[in-house]
């Protein structure tokens, strides 16, 4: 019994240790989680003004940047699924997704941006949002071909994630995501089809045949 305390004492020494190094890991991660959020929305501002040179940069940093972070939380892999981690893993997803959509590239899975399936699904969800104020310049563009496209797609991703219906508990809140997907939805809809419309009276009214 005399020997107790100093047991004691060596048990939690050892836990206060490894407590400082997961806090040391957890700054870290928190400063490259807050980086790669602003570098997603930097991302995201560079695709919508067409500025392709600096959209690719930033895509490279943050793959970078995402292998920064894995490393840093090898020995930590609970930090991993910390909520600001996951956050900001969705926004990278959503940036990296609408990247391969608007450029037509191969659409990257989770493994390839580096992210959980959670925080890709959510990504992808948002970045349907992201893609309505893509359709709505197409409009103001007078590119209906492209806008229907997209359209179609953010259709598509939508019966998609419909299809998920798992706990939120495994999907961070998809559900949510997706009822709000169907709004944005509808609304693009309408948007579409009445620019649709008014090509057609513009041709009738110039008296040529209207484009399918």
């Amino acid at each position: 019994m005399s020997d107790l305390p100093q047991r004691l004492q060596e048990i939690l020494d050892k836990i206060r240790k490894r407590l400082d190094k997961k806090e040391k890991a957890r700054g870290s991660a928190l400063s490259v989680a807050r980086e790669l959020v602003r570098d997603s929305s930097v991302l995201i501002k560079h695709l919508h003004r067409d500025q392709w040179e600096q959209a690719k940069d930033t895509l490279r940093t943050i793959g970078e940047k995402v292998g920064e972070l894995k490393g840093q939380l090898t020995s930590h892999p609970d930090l991993w699924q910390a909520g600001f981690v996951q956050d900001a893993l969705k926004e990278v997803a959503e940036a990296c997704l609408l990247f391969a959509i608007i450029s037509s590239s191969p659409i990257p899975g989770p493994d390839e941006i580096g992210c959980d399936d959670a925080s890709y699904l959510n990504g992808l969800a948002e970045a349907m949002n992201e893609l309505r104020r893509v359709i709505l310049d197409d409009l103001r563009r007078e590119r209906l071909d492209r806008a229907e496209t997209y359209l179609r797609l953010m259709d598509d991703v939508f019966y998609m994630l419909l299809a998920f219906d798992h706990a939120d508990a495994l999907t961070l809140g998809l559900r949510h995501r997706v009822d709000s997907l169907r709004a944005i939805l509808e609304r693009t809809r309408s948007d579409v089809t009445l620019a649709l419309q008014y090509r057609r009276l513009g041709s009738a009214a110039e008296g040529t045949p209207p484009e399918n």
